[in-house]
């Protein structure tokens, strides 16, 4: 039951026999340097999470001075906030910090993990003590937040977190080093950055130029601070040497980053609900949202650059989903997992039948409360919707209940640690409401909450008038959020007056009634799922090895650069050149398919006519290492450690990767470091961020 290529970088040791013979030539320490302390730099040292609060993707050091490689669609959102306080559109135009003056202020932070430390007796404890499925979920929050402030307490730069790995059975604190003045340095347009755009998005053959290059900072001394304009490039331990030959079919490849959620152990019951109520849900919710912003981005420029990240976003889901639905049918996973599940059963006996059984009643008591849960769901903004309804419910929560609470009594997003983040989290919400947008996503989720009586009350407290409501509100809560989350008094009472805080408190006793209904649900699925897990063990063959999912924690990944049989008779090679770049802007232009997904610029196609050298530069390469969403921006190695692409997606086929990884299916693409090299030197000639590339 071998079901990760991928695995925590704690395993790198461990595994470290099968990297090599699949072609790595490091050894272990010169890859992890979080287990143990180590005199010199190691690779995972040269790894961060990046985005607006320290998440979102994967980037990588490529030079001392905290150059950062990552993704253009990661970088996404700190352009587009850029482009709106600048009133410039960085985003379709790009960007190229010729000096380091020029190099733009950005809302992301980047965060290194430095150790990882058990802490499972500690929980364990908790769990074994508390058999009240909703008390110890209640239990299990506190422990690992005390345990992640204790760990933080007095520590300056650092951001500390307890990871689950195994359900009731493994938990790890993970301690990050968070560097939080962080500026864009280098991103192309978005016809190179997103060539191809939703048309080719988890597609092959691909042509997109998506990376982006960012620069941490830190003060004068190397510590970590904020934003400042005395702070010099960050000294960074370690960094990833950039390969100027890159990779050729074959050649082993590993990558390391921060894959999110993967469910590789699900039971069937949970990916029969996966497949009939969670995914479809979501596409048919996406699908509309994207409808709505497509229709509403078209009043002006500036509502369009606010809308773009969500449109992103929403767009990159509403397309994985469907491929996940797919895939899943495909590969016919779920009658699969029935089978392992009948052999357990007839090896472990009554034991596993039962524990089986009740995960399968808890999932169908979740898809009765489904159509509920979709309703409340929308009245509360999430996904995309409304940023008024998602800030009138946050607020009421904190201001009327969780406020008055001791620190350590309160929900996790509400401690004094986690506060900073969720302000500034919501301050870029609240600063790109669109009017329309807004009222037509609130006047969606009014009907369908108003089929549920226990419901219905919001649409008297908000009024008829939706438009007037909104622009009130978001009046109101913009000037006041951050001090009232912060616990000015005068802000409190100013939103608790407001319309949307008030329809959220109408009905906060249903959410609370239902929030701690599924939470005692999904605690008790836990300790299932532990149960599964020990009884898997006990029943499984000799040498198997048990990884945990991910959790967005730091990983590692091994593979080869490979194509893959896409179709009968159908072949495709893992990789792609300059040409075909030219080849899909020349179709598109000539009205073949695709329309503005292909737009190029007329730079770039007058540059490669000129060279026609340049039409083999190589632009994206494919390989079998195993990622998901996460991943996104993770640097693509060679045997010997140095970057030969950076990891964006996955071909249609590698989608159903959050259950399965497949030989023969599963394949990732990223941007070939070539094609990096030749847009920075030779397009916009950058010969100052090329040169510190190749370290000259």
């Amino acid at each position: 039951m071998q079901r990760f290529r991928t695995w925590p970088i704690t395993a790198t040791g461990t595994i470290l026999p099968q990297l090599k013979e699949m072609g790595l030539k490091l050894s272990a320490s010169d890859i992890d340097g979080t287990s143990k302390s180590s005199s010199k730099p190691t690779i995972s040292e040269a790894l961060v999470s990046v985005g607006s609060t320290g998440r979102g993707g994967t980037g990588s050091f490529i030079s001392e001075n905290g150059l950062i490689i990552t993704n253009w669609h990661v970088a996404h959102e700190a352009v587009r906030v850029a482009s709106l306080a600048a009133d410039k559109d960085y985003l379709s135009d790009g960007f190229s910090a010729n000096t380091q003056s020029e190099e733009i202020k950005s809302t992301y932070e980047c965060w290194i993990t430095t150790s990882c430390v058990d802490v499972s007796d500690r929980v364990l404890a908790v769990i074994k003590a508390e058999p009240d499925p909703l008390k110890r979920a209640n239990a299990i929050r506190d422990c690992t937040q005390a345990i992640a402030a204790e760990a933080q307490k007095d520590a300056e730069g650092v951001r500390c977190d307890v990871q689950e790995m195994l359900p009731n059975e493994s938990y790890v604190l993970f301690t990050k080093t968070r560097l939080q003045d962080v500026r864009i340095v280098y991103s192309p347009p978005k016809s190179l950055g997103n060539f191809g755009g939703d048309t080719d998005n988890f597609e092959w053959p691909r042509h997109t130029a998506d990376f982006a290059l960012l620069r941490a900072y830190a003060k004068p001394d190397g510590s970590p601070a904020p934003y400042s304009e005395d702070n010099i490039p960050y000294k960074s331990r370690s960094s990833i040497v950039v390969s100027e030959s890159g990779a050729e079919q074959d050649d082993f490849v590993f990558l390391l980053g921060f894959p999110g959620n993967t469910m590789r152990y699900a039971p069937a019951s949970r990916l029969k609900y996966s497949d009939e109520i969670a995914v479809p849900a979501m596409v048919k919710d996406f699908g509309r949202k994207l409808d709505m912003i497509r229709r509403h981005e078209k009043a002006s420029p500036e509502a369009a650059l606010k809308l773009k990240g969500t449109k992103k976003s929403l767009s990159n889901e509403f397309k994985r989903c469907k491929g996940k639905l797919v895939m899943m049918r495909k590969l016919k996973l779920i009658e699969e997992r029935m089978g392992e599940e009948a052999e357990l059963v007839e090896k472990a006996g009554e034991e596993a039948k039962n524990a089986l059984d009740r995960l399968s009643a808890i999932y169908n008591e979740l898809k009765e409360m489904s159509a509920f849960d979709n309703a409340q769901d929308a009245l509360q903004g999430i996904y995309g919707g409304s940023g008024i309804l998602s800030a009138g419910n946050l607020l009421n929560e904190f201001v009327n209940h969780e406020f008055a609470k001791r620190d350590e009594e309160r929900e996790s997003r509400y401690r004094e640690r986690n506060i900073e983040m969720l302000v500034k989290y919501f301050k870029t919400r609240l600063d790109d409401v669109v009017v329309p947008y807004n009222c037509e996503d609130i006047a969606h989720a009014i009907k369908i909450a108003c089929a549920f009586n226990e419901l219905a009350g919001v649409k008297d407290i908000i009024g008829e008038d939706i438009e007037a409501a909104v622009v009130s509100s978001h009046e109101v809560l913009s000037a006041n959020f951050e001090k009232a989350m912060r616990g000015d008094a005068d802000a409190m009472g100013a939103v608790k007056k407001d319309r949307f805080v008030r329809a959220a408190g109408s009905i906060y006793d249903v959410y609370l009634r239902n929030r701690d209904k599924e939470r005692a649900l999904i605690s008790e699925r836990d300790e299932l799922f532990a149960k599964i897990h020990e009884l898997q063990r006990a029943h499984a063959g000799e040498g198997v090895v048990f990884y945990p999912d991910c959790n967005g924690t730091l990983r590692i990944s091994a593979g080869h650069v490979s194509g893959y049989n896409a179709a009968d008779a159908v072949f495709h090679h893992p990789r792609t050149t300059i040409n075909g770049v030219m080849e899909k802007a020349a179709d598109a232009k000539a009205g073949g398919g695709g329309g503005s997904d292909f737009e190029c610029p007329d730079r770039f196609m007058d540059l490669v006519g000129s060279d026609p050298a340049l039409g083999d530069v190589p632009t994206c390469l494919l390989y079998s290492t195993d990622t998901v969403g996460g991943n996104s921006g993770s640097p693509v190695m060679n045997a010997k450690g140095e970057l030969v692409a950076v990891n964006f997606d996955r071909q249609r086929q590698g989608l159903m990767n959050e259950y399965k990884w497949s030989k023969d299916y599963s394949r990732s693409i990223g941007v070939d470091v070539r094609y990096v090299l030749c847009l920075v030197g030779v397009y916009d000639d950058n010969k100052r961020v090329l040169n510190e590339m190749l370290r000259k």
